[in-house]
């Protein structure tokens, strides 16, 4: 090979290492902070539910993450107390389920319970899905409730897969979309 051809493969070869170490550490810097071990042992729990239609059971599986961190969904400007248009959740004593009523379902879909970290959804406490037509539902939670906390409920998606996955199962990506509510354990 002539010594300018061999120059010209050299630069495209140190050109595509450069590029592709640039993208690697852009990636890393823009990466969201990493849960700790602690934090993923405690929050990683899966529970089997019942579909109350079929009888079947339901695997959901709830790895736990905080949101607002996360950037999984944007939240409406204001997230109002007990009841929005298609949910309602009220204050209720603190223990391991959620009663919800007030439902509007289009078609099957999931209310999942989120606990409160700042004033924000935090990590994931349960879900449970809900069919068309369904007015009222359950919500088996992983942990208890704690009296005086808040919570939020929230209607889900569900990607069609029969089982919870929080990471496809999720509301609607626009905020005036999101249906959502904060509630107290008493």
């Amino acid at each position: 090979m002539p010594k300018q051809t061999q120059q010209l493969v050299l630069m495209l070869i140190i050109g595509v290492l450069i590029g592709t170490t640039a993208v690697m550490v852009w990636k890393l810097d823009n990466t969201p902070a990493k849960e700790t071990a602690d934090d993923m042992a405690e929050s990683t729990r899966s529970s089997e539910n019942t579909d109350e239609k079929t009888g079947e059971a339901i695997r959901a599986t709830t790895t736990g993450s905080i949101l607002s961190q996360a950037g999984a969904w944007p939240l409406p400007p204001e997230i109002p107390s007990n009841t929005r248009i298609g949910l309602t959740v009220l204050d209720q004593p603190a223990g391991n389920t959620v009663d919800v009523s007030g439902l509007s379902i289009a078609n099957k879909q999931w209310i999942g319970v989120y606990d409160d970290r700042s004033g924000a959804p935090g990590w994931i406490m349960g879900a449970a899905r809900v069919h068309a037509g369904d007015t009222v539902g359950k919500v088996e939670l992983l942990r208890a409730m704690v009296a005086g906390n808040s919570y939020y409920a929230v209607i889900l998606n569900d990607d069609g897969d029969e089982s919870f996955n929080r990471l496809s199962d999720l509301p609607p990506l626009t905020p005036d979309r999101v249906t959502i509510v904060r509630f107290k354990a008493q």
